[in-house]
């Protein structure tokens, strides 16, 4: 048998049924993805059970990684001659993609050796952060001789400028030409840059531009923050130095679809099992967040909630409903803010970390921008909150941020979706996005003889975004700045001690279970594949009723508090939104107890977080009933 009937008998074998689909829908569709695994299982001889890897198998798998363009090209010459019943002409259009490459083809972006695997075809998983438009790409150009009117045809090979005939074919001189456009063949083509994730990539991030021809352009689906696995051959670019760079020739790709439900955490069900039967979960995962930071452990609560989120529906009329928490903490520098900052982005399944003032250009949203990378053409870039999709965007300093950026989140909080709009483009990017941001008031220190409003530079329709706002001060009790002190100072010396390989006792002073951040992360996961609902009108009832009284009841609970002055209304209105963020941090509260039903305590551990946020912007009294845990620290800020 030689390698032509190999490679029929392999392409009968694993895509007979695939091309009789596609035979339905040619010309309109012209793709055909061949399992990698499914051909090296089948040379092989064994069943789908079996793990198969690069290393060992040979024959037609070996060579589609070894010699992709060559064997590609041939494989779609038998699928394009395939005998399809009933079909007289053959589908000459045909192109091939292959995926699901084994373990050892697929890597993060970064973690490949260049070198090894140039010419090579690879699987790269990572994030899009930036595309270009669908633009028209030569693939042969026709070029007219202007002295004798001869065309000459030249093949045009990779990505860089265009290659003109040395001289005309017809009376030899050496032109001049002009292209002809069309006599010329055109492709559509698209580059993508593909970046290490955001919640992987603790330090510089590595990235990598992939070339999209033909259909695989254009493809709706493959959006800026898309994670996407991008198969394709590894071509070294020419710069005019000993020293290459590197580009990925897409010949396939796989959007993921199944977010956190495919996770695997086959590796702590134990400990997630664990920790979502102990009597007491909440405090376990608290405990576990931030450690070091000493106090406030209301922010700290609000913080695990917003981990887990709510979950996201449409209403019958259309009406979205977002999951996602969004929280602000304003404090006087100094007070740990980074440090909560920090844990949440470290703990988080996915998220992104930027600062108002340092953020990339596309900013915190998403940009449309003329450089290098497209050839100075329009091209899209990915911002914070389109990368952090489906996770938490973490953004210190949000008050430092650029004016247009802090319009821009406006819409974007709400809606979950960034538009953004340049000379006649248009883009609208994926942002299901919970920001956690922080800031400091205006001044750097609280004036206690202004309200909190008035130490914001946010605007309020902005602030009006944010589930829980809370305000987190320098400490001037003395037996609290006792108990941070000794916190900080143990914690440092401990962890030098055991730098220096010297003993260290065990740590009693904590929860009797404290998660490690791989742990937290795998619970959170977890927990976020499940859709809580409330099933108790009494519940429903509950959430109702709080949201009445503590609009309505305003004017009254504030009347002691001041006096003969006339009650104007609060610094900030309470809207509908705080309804719609109790419910939301009822059901994240149900998922942390790994429940679908949000049952009357997740509303009661809702409840102080809302109120207490409310008093610490001055929208209510800081003496409401209903603080339970969070009442007890509302002195510690003078409220």
């Amino acid at each position: 048998m030689n390698y032509d009937e190999r490679l029929a008998e392999v392409v009968d074998a694993v895509a007979h049924d695939d091309i009789y689909e596609l035979s339905k829908v040619y010309p309109e569709e012209t793709r055909l993805e061949l399992d990698w695994k499914a051909i090296a299982r089948f040379e092989a001889d064994v069943d789908e059970s079996e793990e198969v890897t690069l290393s060992s198998v040979s024959g037609v798998a070996s060579d589609i990684v070894a010699r992709p363009e060559t064997t590609l090209e041939a494989i779609e010459a038998v699928v394009r001659e395939y005998d399809v019943p009933g079909r007289e002409k053959p589908m000459a259009r045909t192109s091939v993609s292959v995926v699901n490459l084994p373990d050892d083809a697929t890597y993060a972006v970064g973690s490949f050796s260049p070198a090894d695997w140039s010419g090579r075809m690879l699987a790269l998983e990572g994030q899009i952060t930036k595309r270009t438009e669908v633009n028209p790409m030569v693939t042969e150009a026709a070029f007219e001789c202007l002295r004798c009117g001869t065309v000459t045809y030249i093949p045009q090979h990779g990505f860089g400028k265009l290659r003109e005939p040395h001289e005309c074919q017809g009376c030899e001189t050496k032109g001049p030409f002009r292209l002809d456009e069309t006599q010329s063949e055109w492709v559509d083509y698209q580059k993508i840059r593909l970046q290490e994730p955001p919640e992987n990539a603790r330090g510089e991030t590595e990235h990598i531009d992939v070339h999209l021809k033909d259909d695989l352009a254009g493809n709706s689906r493959v959006e800026g923050g898309t994670r996407t696995t991008f198969v394709g051959r590894v071509a070294p670019v020419y710069t005019g130095e000993v020293v290459f760079e590197k580009e990925l020739v897409g010949t396939g790709y796989t959007v993921e679809e199944g977010g956190f439900e495919d996770a695997d955490l086959s590796e702590y069900e134990d400990i997630i099992d664990e920790v979502a039967s102990a009597p007491d979960t909440f405090d376990i995962l608290v405990d576990s967040f931030a450690p070091s930071h000493q106090g406030h452990r209301h922010v700290k609560e609000a913080l695990v909630l917003q981990q887990f989120g709510g979950w996201t529906r449409t209403a019958e009329d259309g009406t979205r409903h977002r999951g996602d928490s969004h929280m602000f903490l304003l404090g006087d520098p100094g007070t740990g803010k980074t440090l909560l900052l920090e844990a949440a982005y470290e703990t988080a399944p996915r998220g992104a970390l930027t600062d108002g003032t340092g953020s990339s250009g596309a900013g915190l949203t998403a940009a449309i921008v003329k450089d290098s990378f497209s050839n100075e053409q329009f091209s899209i870039e990915a911002g914070t909150l389109v990368r952090a999709n489906e996770g938490i965007a973490v953004v210190d300093e949000l008050d430092k941020g650029d004016t247009s950026d802090l319009d821009a989140l406006h819409t974007a909080l709400e809606s979950q979706q960034v538009h953004v709009s340049k000379a006649g483009k248009n883009a609208t990017l994926p942002a299901e996005t919970a920001l956690l941001a922080a800031g400091n008031p205006t001044g750097g220190h609280f004036d206690p003889s202004k309200d909190i409003a008035e130490q914001v530079e946010l605007k309020s329709p902005l602030l009006s975004r944010f589930d829980l706002i809370f305000t987190i001060r320098s400490e001037e009790d003395e037996d609290k700045i006792r108990e941070i002190a000794g916190t900080m100072v143990e914690s440092r010396q401990r962890a030098g001690r055991r730098a220096v390989g010297d003993e260290v006792e065990p740590d009693d002073s904590g929860p009797s279970v404290r998660l490690s951040r791989d742990e937290f992360t795998a619970y959170v996961t977890a927990a976020k594949a499940i859709q809580p609902v409330v099933r108790d009108q009494k519940v429903e009832r509950e959430m109702r009723e709080w949201f009445v009284e503590t609009k309505t009841s305003l004017p009254e609970r504030y009347a002691s508090k001041m006096g003969e002055s006339e009650y104007d209304g609060p610094p900030l209105p309470i809207t509908a939104r705080k309804l719609d963020a109790m419910q939301r941090l009822a059901e994240a509260s149900a998922r942390m107890r790994m429940s679908e039903t949000v049952e009357m305590c997740d509303v009661e551990r809702a409840k102080p977080l809302i109120e207490r946020s409310l008093a610490d912007i001055g929208i209510a009294p800081s003496d409401n009933s209903s603080f339970s845990r969070a009442e007890a620290e509302a002195a510690e800020i003078g409220l």
